[in-house]
C-alpha cells in the first residue's frame, strides 16, 4: 500500500509540474521536452500527457504532436479569478448565463469522433439520470455541442468523422445517414446554431453554437440544455442569450 501511495503522489506531483511548466513558458511543448523537465522517462511522460488529454486538460496538435493546456485548466481556478478580479472572467459569464436562463451550460471541444465537455454548470434540481459532467464524452455527430463544432469544418472532414462515429456506434438506429446529416448541418450553419432535439438523451435537448476563436485554444462550442419542451418553447430567447455571450467573448 505504501508503494502505491508513493506512486500516486509522484503522479500527482508530475501533473502539477506539467501544468506549471506551461504557465511558465506560455507555449506548447512536446513529450521529450516535458520528460526532460520532469526528469522522467519518455514512456511514463507520454502516458501522463495522454491521460491529461483524455480528461480534457491538454490538447495535442496532430501536426507536430505538441501539447498545450485547454480552457479547462483555467476553469479550475475560475472561482478565485471571480473573487479577486470581479466581473470579467469567462466563468463569471457562464455563471450569469446559467442564472439568467435556468439551463445547464456546457462548453465542449473535439476529441476525435467525440465531443468532450470541459465545463458543465448544471441547472438546479437536475435528476441524477440527466446529469452531465466535465470530462464526459458524447458522439460528435449526435450531441448538439459536437454538431456545433462540426459547423466549423469542411464537408469532407465532416463526412470522415461521421463514418468514424458510425463505425464506433453499436446501435444501427443511432447512426446518422450522410445525406440527411449534411443537409441538417448546412441548415444549422446558415442560421448559426444547432439543436439535439432528444437525439442524445430522450426528453432532453441542447441548443448550441460555436464560440468565437479564443487565443491558444482549440475550437470550442457552447450549449444550453434542459427539457426538450422547455428548449423548444424558449428557443429564440436562448439563441439570443448564447449570441450575447459570444459577442462578449469576441470583445464586441
Amino acid at each position: 500500500m505504501g508503494n502505491l501511495g508513493g506512486i500516486a503522489v509522484k503522479s500527482a506531483r508530475r501533473t502539477i509540474e506539467v501544468l506549471e511548466y506551461f504557465a511558465e513558458t506560455h507555449r506548447a511543448a512536446g513529450v521529450s521536452e516535458l520528460a526532460r523537465h520532469l526528469g522522467a522517462p519518455l514512456s511514463s511522460t507520454s502516458v501522463l500527457l495522454a491521460g491529461l488529454a483524455r480528461l480534457g486538460y491538454l490538447e495535442q496538435n496532430p501536426a507536430d504532436r505538441r501539447y498545450r493546456p485547454t480552457l479547462r485548466v483555467m476553469l479550475l481556478g475560475g472561482w478565485l479569478q471571480d473573487r479577486l478580479l470581479g466581473e470579467g472572467s469567462l466563468l463569471r459569464l457562464m455563471e450569469e448565463l446559467r442564472t439568467r436562463t435556468d439551463m445547464t451550460v456546457l462548453i465542449g471541444l473535439q476529441r476525435q469522433a467525440h465531443v468532450q465537455y470541459i465545463l458543465v454548470l448544471r441547472r438546479p434540481n437536475v435528476p441524477d439520470e440527466e446529469r452531465m459532467h466535465a470530462g464526459m464524452l458524447r458522439p460528435i455527430t449526435r450531441a448538439a455541442v459536437g454538431k456545433a463544432l462540426l459547423m466549423l469544418k469542411p464537408e469532407e472532414e465532416v463526412a470522415r468523422l461521421l463514418r468514424r462515429a458510425n463505425a464506433e456506434e453499436p446501435e444501427a438506429a443511432l447512426r446518422p445517414q450522410l445525406g440527411a446529416f449534411m443537409a441538417d448541418l448546412r441548415a444549422s450553419h446558415a442560421r448559426g446554431w444547432t439543436e439535439s432535439g432528444g437525439s442524445m438523451v430522450p426528453g432532453q435537448s441542447v441548443l448550441s453554437m460555436p464560440l468565437p476563436p479564443l487565443r491558444d485554444q482549440p475550437p470550442l462550442a457552447i450549449g444550453l440544455g434542459g427539457g426538450r419542451e422547455m428548449v423548444e418553447t424558449r428557443r429564440e430567447e436562448l439563441v439570443r442569450d448564447l449570441l450575447e455571450v459570444c459577442r462578449a467573448l469576441a470583445g464586441e
